[in-house]
């Protein structure tokens, strides 16, 4: 079991930062913060940062071809990060599995990717014209759709302007991962810093006794 696997599966809602760029000041920022993982897109110094921090660190392919990333699959990514337009591609692959859902995803589609070789998904779902708006009460609609019809750990992208007083009733959806990206970290390691600790600390004290 990859350590982000056993994170989702012991911790109450993993914290996920992707990184705004890969940086290994960023990355180190982020864990000295309090992530439990990063993830960096397909780019450069991936081994830099792999090399840099002690916490899982992912690889966000989107849709590139194994062919594409052929080096950096080599490296000791915990996990990837994929579109489901190249499961194909990657389904024999040993590494841990996460696919992106996208704006086009149906109950019907999601029910039909549980039965691939993947393990968990990230319910990206947000189209593109509507990020960085307000969390709205269908989103969390879907979220807790995708959530029961899985059998997956579920994570979700703050593709809205996810605030952190909002964190426990994105925990309640019955998701079990946040991934923080530049929507709400902004683009400098100061914004990086402040706004992993107060994700940090809103995780922390949700209250899974009630």
């Amino acid at each position: 079991m990859s350590k982000l696997l056993k994170l989702l599966k012991e911790k109450p809602l993993t914290l996920i930062v992707h990184l705004p760029e890969n940086s290994v000041e960023m990355a180190q920022a982020a864990e000295a913060s309090g992530a439990d993982a990063l993830l960096v897109t397909h780019g450069e110094d991936e081994e830099e940062i792999l090399k840099a921090v002690s916490i899982p660190v992912g690889l966000d392919v989107d849709k590139a071809l194994p062919k594409q990333v052929e080096k950096k699959l080599e490296l000791k990514f915990d996990f990837l990060n994929f579109h489901p337009d190249v499961l194909e591609h990657y389904g024999k692959l040993k590494k841990t599995k996460i696919v992106a859902l996208d704006d086009t995803f149906t109950l019907d589609k999601l029910m039909n990717i549980g039965d691939k070789p993947i393990d968990g998904i990230d319910a990206a779902i947000i189209p593109i014209n509507q990020e960085g708006r307000e969390l709205i009460v269908g989103d969390l609609q879907n979220y807790i759709a995708i959530a029961l019809s899985s059998d997956l750990p579920v994570i979700i992208p703050t593709q809205r302007s996810i605030r952190v007083s909002e964190v426990p009733i994105i925990w309640d959806t019955g998701v079990k991962g946040l991934i923080l990206t530049k929507v709400v970290l902004g683009d400098d390691t100061k914004s990086l810093i402040k706004t992993v600790k107060e994700y940090r600390a809103a995780i922390d004290d949700i209250d899974t006794e009630n």
